[in-house]
C-alpha cells in the first residue's frame, strides 16, 4: 500500500495515477470535507486528514509501505514558515507512529535555510524529515508556473521575473516529478534527487516554445525590480506573502537558488509542454 498526499493537486494526482496504473494499492489523503468519489472510482482508498492533524495523518499512513508528502506554502497564513513547521512536525509524528517510509517533494534551493523566500518551507520539510531516513525529490522551477502568463503570451509578451533573460533556469515537469517519486517510493533506501527537465531554459526559450505552439511571435520582457510588488499584487497574492516571493526571485536572479549537484534529467521538454498546454486551453474554449 502506498499513501499519497495532495492527490487533488498536480504532483500528488500524477503520483497516485501512476501508482494505480502499475497495479499498486493506493490510499489518497484528502482534506476533510472533500469528496473521494473520483479516486474511489479508480480503485484507490480515500482517507481524510488536515495536514496539521498528526492523529488523523497517523491513521491515514498506517499500513503504508511508503508515503508521498509535500508541504506547499500556505500563502493565507499570517506566518507561512510557522505553518510549514507545523505541517512538517505533524508528518514526522505520523510517519514515526505508522512506521512508514517517506518520499517528499522538495525544491531546487532547499539546501538553504534563508534567502530563498517561500522555498524555505521545503528546507523546513527536509530538516524535519531527514532524521527519519526520508528521500527528497528537489525539483526545478515547475513548467506549469508559466501558464498564468499564457493570456499575455497570446498578446505577444512573456513577462518574466527571471533576469537576465539569457540565464538558463532549471525547470521540471509534473510527469517527470511523478515518475521519479513513484520510483523512489518503491525503493528501500533514502537519498536526495535533484531533478530537472531534459534541458535548462531561458525566458527566451520559453517564449520561443510558446510562440511555436501559438503560431505567433512572443517576446520575453523583464519585470523590473521596482515593479515586482505591484505585479505580484496584481496576480492576487496576499500582501503579507509578497515579500517571500520577492526574496525567491532575488534568490534565483543572484544564483543563490541552484542545485547543489548535477541534477538528474527527466524526459520532458519545454516545446512539448507548450504544445500540450496550448492545445489543452484551445480544447476548453
Amino acid at each position: 500500500m502506498y499513501v499519497v498526499m495532495g492527490a487533488n493537486g498536480q504532483t500528488g494526482g500524477a503520483v497516485a495515477q501512476s501508482l494505480l496504473a502499475l497495479g499498486q494499492a493506493v490510499r489518497v489523503v484528502l482534506r476533510p470535507g472533500r469528496s473521494g468519489q473520483y479516486w474511489e472510482s479508480r480503485g484507490a482508498e480515500a482517507a481524510y486528514a488536515d495536514v496539521q492533524d498528526a492523529a488523523a495523518l497517523t491513521a491515514a499512513f498506517t499500513g503504508a509501505r511508503a508515503v508521498y508528502v509535500l508541504n506547499p506554502p500556505d500563502y493565507a497564513a499570517d506566518d507561512m514558515l510557522a505553518s510549514a513547521r507545523a505541517v512538517a512536525a505533524a508528518y514526522a509524528t505520523a510517519l514515526q507512529a505508522a512506521g512508514s517510509r517517506v518520499v517528499a517533494l522538495s525544491s531546487i534551493g532547499a539546501q538553504h535555510a534563508e534567502g530563498t523566500g517561500n522555498i524555505v518551507t521545503t528546507n523546513i520539510l527536509e530538516q524535519t524529515l531527514a532524521p527519519l531516513g526520508a528521500s527528497f525529490v528537489r525539483a526545478g522551477n515547475f513548467m506549469t508556473n508559466w501558464l498564468p502568463s499564457l493570456p499575455a503570451m497570446r498578446d505577444g509578451i512573456l513577462p518574466s521575473f527571471f533576469s537576465p533573460l539569457e540565464r538558463p533556469i532549471p525547470h521540471a515537469a509534473i510527469e517527470d516529478i511523478a515518475a521519479t517519486a513513484v520510483r523512489e517510493l518503491q525503493r528501500d533506501d533514502s537519498r536526495t534527487i535533484e531533478l530537472a527537465a531534459a534541458a535548462d531554459y531561458t525566458p527566451g526559450d520559453i517564449a520561443e516554445a510558446f510562440a511555436a505552439a501559438l503560431g505567433r511571435p512572443v517576446t520575453p520582457q523583464v519585470i523590473e525590480r521596482g515593479q515586482w510588488r505591484q505585479a505580484l499584487a496584481g496576480m492576487g497574492l496576499p500582501l503579507a506573502t509578497i515579500g517571500t516571493w520577492e526574496k525567491m526571485w532575488e534568490g534565483f536572479n543572484t544564483g543563490h537558488i541552484r542545485f547543489e549537484n548535477t541534477p538528474e534529467r527527466g524526459r520532458a521538454t519545454i516545446e512539448d509542454f507548450a504544445k500540450a498546454a496550448v492545445a489543452r486551453t484551445q480544447a476548453q474554449q
